[in-house]
């Protein structure tokens, strides 16, 4: 079971981010005792006691105190059961990266990192707003391992406005060079309600084309297996076995519960989300209710989503277990799981199915052609 936090305040905006964020930290003390309040009214959501997986998102988790941090894992662990090997990931930007935060965080148990680095090109760091250079990633993630950090993830993105092969070339040169365990790699997408979004609409930047970034995921994907990395989820790489563990139990479809404005719940038979407005979110806990929207799934839904989500690892969709409970799929999609297993976008196994990486680049069209209505 999983646990995910979401902390929407950010120093500032990055341009291609359409997650719910606010540039401000005006109303950080109201909106941790919202979160606590939201915990304790939840408590009973998720179906197991035993939670495996905290994680900090946001926006900007570690733009908060220690303190601020430590009420919040505090409520956590004395409103569920968080297990001692629980893996617990923190989003860090490398300016918040500072010695003593980092030595306070391993002090409240947190054993992952996932820094946002999106390029080590200081020009193109200037052109996404990112409020860090690429000498502080350097030192962050250098400085993470010095206090004891060995599950160290950062996030690179392909595809941003300015940046070269050389750029490439060079992000690469530094995974290689630093102790990071994983790497999530991104092809830029313009989000809705992004600034990106708006720059398109004026046309003032237009993305790379398609088959371009194919060419650029391709070849980052050739040169992380090559030096240890195992390319085990669309975006994701890992050393040493060392994948996500939260992430991975949302492609298991675990069931995990989400807290703070905008996060999202999934209890096996629904899932909910709360409202993506921070004073709504926090007026309403503030009189001990909920703001959420629920949508319960259908058998089609459940369907739809078990392949999606699968289809996404490398461990693939089983066969036997997918089968069992709907025993129409292979027959019903027999042709078409051949003529995509003919062009080397699928393999089968006879147990599995997985897709190519290959087949990950168009995996948004393969999955809608196996989804049911």
């Amino acid at each position: 079971m999983g646990i995910y936090i979401h902390i929407p305040f950010c120093r500032s905006k990055c341009f291609y981010c359409g997650f719910y964020s606010v540039a401000s930290v005006q109303l950080k003390n109201e909106y941790i005792t919202a979160l606590c309040k939201e915990m304790e009214l939840r408590k009973n959501y998720l179906h197991e006691r035993q939670v495996d997986t905290l994680y900090l998102g946001g926006g900007t988790p570690s733009y908060l105190d220690i303190q601020d941090i430590e009420i919040i894992v505090n409520k956590v662990q004395n409103t569920w059961n968080l297990s001692k090997q629980a893996e617990r990931t923190i989003e860090m930007n490398p300016e918040d990266a500072t010695e003593e935060k980092l030595l306070g965080l391993r002090q409240l148990g947190f054993n992952r990192l996932s820094i946002g680095i999106q390029s080590f090109n200081d020009d193109v760091l200037k052109r996404i707003n990112r409020t860090h250079t690429s000498q502080q990633a350097v030192e962050a993630v250098e400085r993470a391992a010095a206090c004891g950090f060995d599950n160290i993830s950062i996030d690179l993105i392909i595809g941003l406005p300015g940046s070269k092969t050389s750029d490439e070339e060079y992000n690469l040169e530094m995974v290689h060079r630093l102790p990071i365990s994983h790497v999530s790699i991104y092809m830029l997408s313009i989000d809705s309600n992004s600034v990106f979004e708006k720059l398109i609409e004026k046309g003032k930047f237009k993305p790379e084309e398609d088959d371009i970034l194919a060419e650029q995921y391709l070849r980052i994907s050739d040169y992380l297996k090559h030096i240890g990395y195992e390319h085990y989820e669309i975006s994701n790489f890992a050393k040493n076995f060392k994948y996500s563990m939260h992430n991975t139990s949302y492609w298991q479809q675990k069931e995990y519960i989400g807290l703070g404005a905008s996060a999202h719940s999934y209890d096996l038979e629904s899932r909910q989300w709360n409202i993506s407005n921070l004073k709504s979110y926090i007026s309403s806990l503030n009189n001990n209710k909920l703001n959420i929207e629920k949508e319960r799934l259908t058998e089609n839904d459940k369907y739809n989503e078990s392949i999606m989500t699968n289809l996404r690892t490398m461990w693939g969709l089983d066969l036997k277990t997918f089968s069992s409970k709907y025993p129409h799929f292979r027959k019903e999609m027999q042709t078409k799981l051949l003529s995509y297993t003919e062009c080397g976008l699928l393999e089968d196994s006879g147990s599995h199915l997985r897709l190519t990486e290959r087949g990950w680049l168009v995996s948004d069209r393969i999955f809608s052609d196996l989804f049911i209505e």
